[in-house]
């Protein structure tokens, strides 16, 4: 049988009592006894009011009170402690119980949340343990090797490798004088040894690598797993220092900040498309503070707004257009993100093509101003095309966003050609986002290249007049699209078409030519249309220059800023320009005689025109029909029979117009010598002579 040991059992009572009853007493003397458990068979009516939560069999330790000193009789307990109370470092402690049974004991209680959170306490992460669950559970398991792993890989690292190119002739005497000694005599000495030094070199790739599988095997896990992976393996890796020369030095800096990145990177994005329960989000961000990560591209916090903050829904509501809120009428909130917050709610946003939402927000949102925020940013009037909102997207095209120049000057000319598209056609590409599986990082989408394009439903197209001028003041402000050729030929083929199909497919329309008067004036009224936009950004049309010719009015604005585009730089491929008009030949004219008032120029188109229909002919293209040649053939005439220039056919253009004459090969010669037949009166004597030279050939 075993012996019975004493224990005592402290109570809270700061009397002393004096009297023979055990109930009040301040300290017990008490033995184990076991005794059977007695059941009684008849149910037993006990007090509503009581309610028994928990109980334990305490071990308790054979300690006096903290206070025993101030009390009576203090000497009488140390005489039957079995060690001197002072070998405990509690015992004078307030609040520290010596009793594992007692749930509000900090020592106790620390023994036990070390206990149940394993291999999670060890990296310092402090859940509650009422939070542990099997997602915490499954990462410490998959921590708990990986670090085991990691420790041997790193381990490695440390040991380096030998240089085999760092090796150098022994310059010691007793190897020079035994040079003809047997491979077997070993003859060194200290110098041998310090000659013969091995430079170690290190290489952090097999770590880097291992630390990478370990971030796609966290891909397979839960939300809720995975972010305490990927918090866990930075605390793991991040204190990898480097031995040797600065070259390894540097080489593990870039790994270990790169590997920081992604691992942020997608911890931050798991944060804003799942929604994790307060004291777990607090304790990640505890978890993170306590890192004291010093990396300049990394966020300070990991603490990210939910989706349901008065302030971040208000802003998604339209009812916030601030993105500050008062607190108590002093203190305000800004809505002030990281970039990788802010790619991440693109993303979900997208994903639940809630465009309008996402207008909003990125239009209040700040953050770090960088190119890659402004990229994000320049999608806002893409989202409001999503939703049919056409003038919407137009003025926020032509409008500064968060102190930076307007969306329009950063397009590039094939998003100009597509915005162009949508406003004519009321169609928007069908975009899919997605993450950079290298990195975790979001990657912009393409909106203008998906081989899908659906109808805005509830959308009013705008008038073929208001597309114009909002090209024309894109063309102003962008000069990568001002000197792009294909953006101003597609605008020309747009300007003068009926509509344009979901595929994309341009269908135009021939209208009648206007009378010579109104040509005349629209000219100088399109020059100071025009000019008015290069000064002020502005462009206003007159009632007037549309009354008469709606659709003639734009085709001929289109062609006198063509004009304008021409005198500035080379304009290639010209043929390209001329051939838009082959539904209008008559703005072909039109277009000529506004070259006229630059006839330094007008050389300069005749020579490239010539250089681009001659390298046709060793070009596998489809060939022109009847309609091309003629088009072709009846602008080249122009330059033989209006007023313009006069060459000499002895020399560079004509002369080599003449030599390269051939109409079996080259139908719009044989146009542009019906042309110069039809109105041989008109031609000067130069020209005749060239007529009857091309008669000949």
């Amino acid at each position: 049988m075993m012996e019975s040991i004493p224990v005592i059992v402290l109570s809270d009572d700061e009397d002393i009592v004096e009297d023979d009853s055990l109930n009040d007493s301040s300290v017990l003397i008490v033995e184990n006894v076991k005794t059977e458990a007695k059941i009684t068979q008849n149910i037993v009516q006990v007090d509503e009011d009581l309610v028994i939560t928990h109980s334990q069999t305490g071990t308790v330790l054979p300690h006096a009170r903290y206070d025993f000193k101030q009390r009576m009789m203090w000497q009488d307990h140390y005489k039957i402690m079995p060690s001197t109370v002072t070998s405990c470092e509690f015992w004078t402690v307030p609040g520290m119980c010596h009793c594992n049974a007692h749930k509000r004991s900090i020592y106790w209680k620390h023994l036990r949340d070390k206990s149940l959170l394993g291999f999670l306490h060890e990296l310092d992460f402090n859940f509650d343990p009422v939070d542990l669950d099997s997602d915490l559970r499954r990462a410490e398991n998959l921590l708990q090797k990986f670090a085991a792993s990691l420790g041997q890989k790193y381990a490695t690292y440390l040991l380096g490798f030998p240089n085999p190119y760092s090796k150098k002739n022994c310059k010691c005497s007793c190897h020079c004088e035994n040079e003809s000694s047997l491979p077997s005599q070993n003859l060194t000495c200290k110098g041998c040894h310090e000659h013969h030094l091995k430079l170690l070199q290190y290489d952090y790739s097999a770590v880097d690598q291992h630390i990478k599988s370990f971030f796609h095997v966290s891909k397979m896990e839960n939300p809720k797993t995975r972010i305490v992976m990927l918090l866990g393996a930075i605390k793991l890796f991040m204190s990898h220092t480097a031995p040797g020369n600065t070259h390894a030095i540097n080489a593990l800096a870039e790994s270990v900040s790169n590997l920081l990145w992604r691992f942020m990177t997608k911890a931050l994005t798991l944060l804003v498309e799942y929604s994790f329960s307060n004291s777990f989000t607090n304790e990640l961000e505890s978890f993170f503070q306590r890192c004291n990560l010093h990396y300049s591209n990394l966020p300070l916090s990991l603490s990210v707004l939910p989706w349901d903050d008065p302030l971040l829904s208000g802003v998604m509501k339209g009812q916030n257009i601030t993105g500050e809120k008062f607190i108590r009428g002093r203190k305000f909130q800004i809505l002030h993100e990281h970039l990788i917050v802010i790619q991440a709610r693109v993303y979900k946003l997208q994903k639940e093509n809630k465009y309008r939402e996402l207008a909003r927000y990125l239009r209040i949102v700040k953050g770090v101003n960088s190119p890659t925020l402004q990229r994000v940013r320049d999608m806002v009037p893409f989202c409001l095309l999503k939703v049919g909102d056409y003038h919407g997207a137009v003025n926020t095209l032509l409008s500064p966003m968060q102190g930076q120049a307007c969306p329009a000057s950063r397009l590039t000319p094939p998003e100009f050609r597509a915005y162009l598209r949508i406003l004519v056609s009321g169609h928007v590409p069908e975009i899919k986002p997605d993450y950079n599986p290298a990195n975790g990082q979001m990657l912009k989408p393409d909106n203008f290249r998906s081989n899908t394009w659906i109808s805005v439903e509830g959308s009013s197209l705008l008038k073929m007049m208001e597309v114009l001028k909002f090209a024309l003041r894109v063309l102003d402000c962008n000069t990568t699209v001002f000197a792009d050729s294909e953006s101003w030929i597609y605008l020309i083929s747009l300007v003068g078409c009926t509509f344009v199909t979901p595929t994309g497919l341009v269908i135009g329309s021939s209208y009648a030519e206007p009378d010579v008067a109104y040509q005349t004036r629209s000219r100088v009224v399109a020059c100071e249309i025009l000019k008015e936009l290069t000064m002020s950004s502005r462009i206003n049309i007159p009632k007037s220059f549309e009354t008469c010719y709606i659709e003639q009015s734009r085709i001929l604005l289109t062609v006198q800023a063509l004009v304008l585009r021409i005198f500035h730089s080379k304009f290639t491929p010209i043929i390209d320009a001329i051939l838009s008009f082959r539904l209008n030949s008559w703005a072909l004219h039109w277009f000529y005689t506004s070259l006229i008032a630059r006839q330094d120029i007008l050389p300069y188109v005749l020579c490239g025109l010539l250089e681009e229909l001659a390298a046709k002919r060793f070009q596998s293209l489809p060939k022109w029909g009847e309609s091309e040649n003629s088009l072709i053939g009846s602008f080249l005439s122009l330059f033989f029979l209006e007023n313009g220039i006069n060459l000499d056919i002895n020399t560079y253009p004509i002369n080599y117009l003449i030599s390269m004459w051939n109409e079996l090969s080259c139908p719009w010669q044989k146009s542009l010598r019906l042309h110069l037949e039809d109105k041989v009166d008109k031609l000067t004597p130069n020209y005749r002579n060239f007529l009857q030279i091309i008669q000949k050939r």
